[in-house]
C-alpha cells in the first residue's frame, strides 16, 4: 500500500532548501528508487520547507531511512529535525501524466 510522509522545517526557507539540494538531494536520488521511492515535492513557505514523499509502502520508506548513507548525509547537512512529520498509510493517487 502506498504511503505517505509529509514533514515541515522550520528556518530560512532559502537556506534549508540549499542544504537540501547539496547534501540530501543527491544521496536520496541515487539510493531512494531502491526503496520504492516514488516522489518528493518539496516547497517554500514562509517559515520553512515542506516535503511531501510518496512510497510504494512504509517499510520501504523506513528501511531507506536506516541506510548508513542517508544518516551521514543528514547529519552533514545541518538540517533541522522536521518540526512536524505527518505519516499516511491508506493513500489513493492518480497519475496525470500518463492519462489521455
Amino acid at each position: 500500500m502506498p504511503f505517505l510522509s509529509i514533514h515541515t522545517l522550520t528556518g530560512d526557507p532559502d537556506d534549508l532548501l540549499q542544504k537540501k539540494q547539496t547534501h540530501m538531494d543527491p544521496v536520496v536520488s541515487r539510493i531512494a528508487p531502491e526503496y520504492g521511492a516514488i516522489m518528493s515535492i518539496t516547497a517554500k513557505g514562509p517559515d520553512g520547507l515542506i516535503t511531501v514523499n510518496l512510497w510504494e509502502s512504509a517499510e520501504g520508506s523506513q528501511a531507506f531511512t536506516q541506510r548508513p548513507e542517508v544518516q551521514q548525509a543528514q547529519s552533514r547537512s545541518g538540517l533541522p529535525r522536521p518540526a512536524t512529520f505527518d505519516r499516511y498509510t491508506e493513500v489513493y493517487f492518480e497519475d496525470y501524466r500518463h492519462t489521455k
